[in-house]
């Protein structure tokens, strides 16, 4: 009898245990032609919250996500422009497949290619034309991508890394050739003068007026003179914190082959973006350069 029951249980409970296993939400979908790759990113709020790359041998991805509604981008680095799916709604434990995306090739025939430092697997290199995505894809473990089939014209070209600042460039790429470009993702360490959100390094200096001077106009002169000076000494010291990487900072940047001249000539875009009058009549001095962009520190230190 008891051995009857034992076998009674395990057959009712063979079902439950069979079907324990949640299944796992996804979006699915295949590229035409078959042979076309391209990176697929679900986003929510235009942040994106997961990626895959697909389409390698077979043609096909396949993107596991919670359940929710999407916004999905497919970009190919030889397709025009990317694909843009809004409204994908995946539902729990179920798959959501996706119509036929059809990858075709850009008009032009010039390359854009370059590499991320430092190499990371997960930086996103995101290449923009007259404000407009254009396309986006993942570095390989060294750090390199590469952008074909594209048109004379004006790009800016993103980087990004998770516990990195995002680094921005803008490059000119002529018709029919190759053109090369390095981005720099600096990571974010806590140091003061140092705003990661907003891209900016800041540095203030105190002048004192001189005991000896003649008229006041040459006073004030003199006091804001030496206020630009150690605002200056100050902003070195601040940028020579930052660290390029896991093991250097600028300062030792700045010991390597022409870092202290590169460096330097950063240090010379400064911006005065505040003056005030202090008491016994001193002046300070607010200095601000961009660490990442165009002119930004990244610039400086690419190899």
């Amino acid at each position: 009898m008891r051995m009857s029951i034992t076998l009674i249980l395990i057959l009712v409970l063979l079902p439950t245990f069979a079907g324990g296993s949640a299944q796992e939400s996804a979006v699915e979908g295949t590229f035409v032609p078959s042979d076309a790759t391209a990176q697929v990113s679900a986003l929510q709020e235009g942040k994106v919250i997961a990626t895959t790359r697909g389409g390698v041998q077979t043609g096909t991805f396949r993107l596991p996500l919670a359940a929710g509604t999407y916004t999905i981008m497919v970009s190919a680095p030889v397709s025009s422009f990317p694909i843009r799916l809004d409204g994908i709604v995946v539902k729990s434990g179920a798959t959501t497949m996706l119509p036929p995306l059809l990858i075709m090739p850009g008009s032009g025939k010039a390359v854009l290619e370059g590499r991320v430092i430092p190499p990371r697997l997960d930086s996103d290199i995101t290449l923009l034309s007259e404000g407009k995505e254009r396309a986006r894809l993942r570095t390989d473990r060294e750090g390199r991508y590469e952008f074909r089939g594209l048109s004379a014209g004006t790009y800016e070209v993103w980087a990004s890394a998770p516990g990195h600042a995002a680094d921005m460039t803008r490059v000119v790429v002529p018709e029919n050739q190759r053109v090369q470009q390095t981005a720099v993702l600096l990571p974010i360490v806590a140091t003061d003068g140092v705003d990661w959100a907003g891209g900016k390094v800041r540095a203030s200096g105190i002048g004192f007026p001189p005991k000896d001077a003649g008229n006041t106009g040459s006073v004030r002169a003199m006091t804001q003179r030496a206020a630009l000076a150690d605002a200056q000494r100050n902003l070195l010291r601040t940028v020579e914190q930052i660290k390029v990487d896991g093991s250097r900072t600028v300062g030792t940047f700045m010991r390597s082959r022409n870092g202290a001249e590169r460096i330097q000539g950063f240090l010379k875009g400064y911006t005065i973006v505040g003056e005030r009058e202090l008491d016994n009549g001193r002046i300070e001095i607010i200095l601000e350069l961009p660490l990442t962009g165009p002119a930004g520190l990244s610039r400086y230190i690419a190899e």
